[in-house]
């Protein structure tokens, strides 16, 4: 979100950030000096691209200007299998849960308004992840998103009326961000 206008796009925002500092990770919370959060919607980028939300137009477009898909060079860009519709359901959830609330600590009972268990599906794979049990293709994109093996919070069943159905439409949200 931008709070003044600018004649630059995203893309030209960054082209002109890496031209500065080629190899400097961009932080989340980096904001240009137009106002333009340059380090969300580099998150949104990659979040889409690891999703499979992203048109290939698009990821054309940010290869052309050497967009950094990790902050790691030599770490892949993880990718989410179309088949598993559940598991994209969830890493969707968790990167709108992480846009509102800055993290991915998902409390363990966190419910959407739409009644997808996220913080019961995330403990299962975080409990799997700490166990060794977790194939390297399911953990990266958690790892992407913000999740390690650690504690997850507990904290009130979150209800239709509060931050659920906000994260939700959020969530619905996060491909079309990444596409401006």
């Amino acid at each position: 979100m931008r709070t003044t206008q600018s004649a630059a796009s995203p893309l030209q925002l960054y082209r002109i950030f890496r031209r500065q500092h080629p190899r400097t990770p961009i932080p989340a919370d980096y904001v240009t000096e137009d106002g333009f959060r340059l380090g969300r919607w580099q998150e949104r980028q990659r979040v889409a691209r690891m999703l499979g939300t992203l048109p290939p137009q698009r990821i054309h477009q940010l290869d052309a200007i050497r967009f950094m898909w990790s902050d790691d060079d030599d770490a892949p860009v993880p990718a989410v299998s179309r088949a598993d519709s559940k598991q994209r359901r969830m890493l969707t959830e968790i990167a709108a849960y992480r846009e509102e609330h800055g993290n991915a600590l998902v409390p363990a009972n966190y419910v959407t308004a739409d009644g997808e268990q996220v913080g019961q599906w995330l403990y299962r794979a975080v409990k799997k992840w700490r166990a060794g049990a977790l194939p390297d293709e399911e953990r990266r994109p958690l790892a992407a998103l913000g999740v390690s093996p650690g504690p997850r919070p507990r904290g009130p069943r979150t209800s239709a009326q509060h931050t659920g159905a906000g994260v939700h439409r959020r969530a619905r949200r996060l491909s079309a961000q990444a596409r401006s």
